[in-house]
């Protein structure tokens, strides 16, 4: 485990300032990811501290760490006067795996069901033709094999002593089937389980896409969002909504309004990296319109500060129309 942990707490958007080159959005995209699998148990990844029970990203000398701390033993979940003593961790050059490697194991403390139809998504077990059985075959690929064989690999970073035989997933494919957990098995194909999820998050995370040092939002911008007012983003206003991060078409959600009154500083990118096929235009591919901004606080953060400001629709249209008269003129 390394050694001295740096001074606690850090400030999340300090880090964020320091993942270039890689994505100002990595830390958005991780807790997205673990929302997907864990639910409400993401509050337990968090960035720049550390809490009892928790696992943290934290930027050390040089390094990026993935640090989980021993579950409290107090009446109210912590340790003796509520302190966090880290019981694992693990150091890596890039921010990427380290917030993999910790999302990883928040994801095996949840205990989260590993089926047959997850080795598939993940691209680790499918069908390939056999020419000699003139058939497809169901089985490992070649990133399972690979996989397979780091489980066997001693001394390789992980957490946990949980593994996964895969013998009688592989014997017959079924469609669904649950993976139990176990020791590491004597023989035959396994797989660890914090490997698994650290591969899982891995190829979720941003990596380049939407690197930036990030800019200056000017005063008078308009932005919008269908979601929650506690996230840290919002779109300029001719965005579709399946590039937003969001399930659904948009029908039956609020869309709100804001105007930038002072400068922020912000990272251009989007909360996810491929968008579904508008439901208006199922023949076309996916929209590359609008622009998504990561905010340097949640948006009731900059309300409450004072940064920006929630509209109306009519006050927004009546903005837009201006802005837009404005630009007409200045081109001629």
């Amino acid at each position: 485990m390394p050694g001295t942990l740096p001074e606690l707490p850090q400030d999340e958007q300090d880090l964020v300032a320091r993942l270039h080159p890689e994505s100002a959005w990595t830390f958005v995209w991780a807790r997205r990811v673990l929302r997907d699998l864990v639910g409400d148990g993401v509050a337990r990844f968090l960035v720049g501290r550390i809490a009892p029970g928790h696992w943290s990203v934290l930027r050390g000398d040089g390094a990026w760490l993935a640090v989980r701390c021993a579950d409290g033993n107090g009446a109210d979940g912590n340790g003796p006067d509520g302190e966090a003593s880290p019981s694992h961790a693990a150091s890596f050059d890039s921010a990427g795996d380290a917030v993999a490697y910790a999302a990883a194991g928040l994801v095996v403390d949840a205990e989260v069901t590993v089926h047959e139809d997850l080795l598939r998504i993940q691209g680790l077990a499918g069908d390939s033709w056999d020419d000699a059985a003139r058939r497809l075959v169901w089985g490992l690929t070649d990133e399972g094999e690979r996989l397979v064989e780091a489980a066997r690999d001693d001394t390789r970073p992980r957490y946990g002593t949980s593994f996964l035989p895969l013998g009688r997933v592989l014997e017959q494919r079924r469609g669904y089937q649950v993976i139990p957990r176990a020791p590491r098995p004597d023989g035959g194909a396994y797989l660890a389980e914090h490997d698994l999820f650290t591969q899982h998050v891995r190829v979720r995370l941003p990596g380049e896409f939407g690197a930036s040092t990030g800019e200056e939002l000017p005063e008078d911008t308009l932005l919008d969002t269908y979601a929650d007012e506690d996230e840290p983003y919002l779109f300029t206003l001719e965005t579709p909504f399946e590039r937003r991060g969001l399930s659904g078409t948009g029908v039956g959600r609020e869309r709100k309004f804001f105007l930038v009154r002072r400068p922020i500083h912000v990272y251009a990118g989007f909360p996810v990296r491929e968008t579904t096929v508008p439901a208006r235009g199922r023949g076309s591919g996916p929209s590359d319109e609008g622009q998504g901004y990561l905010l340097p606080r949640p948006i009731t953060a900059l309300l409450d500060s004072g940064d920006i400001a929630r509209i109306s629709e009519a006050e927004t249209l009546r903005i837009y129309r201006e802005q837009r008269a404005s630009r007409q003129r200045r081109n001629g």
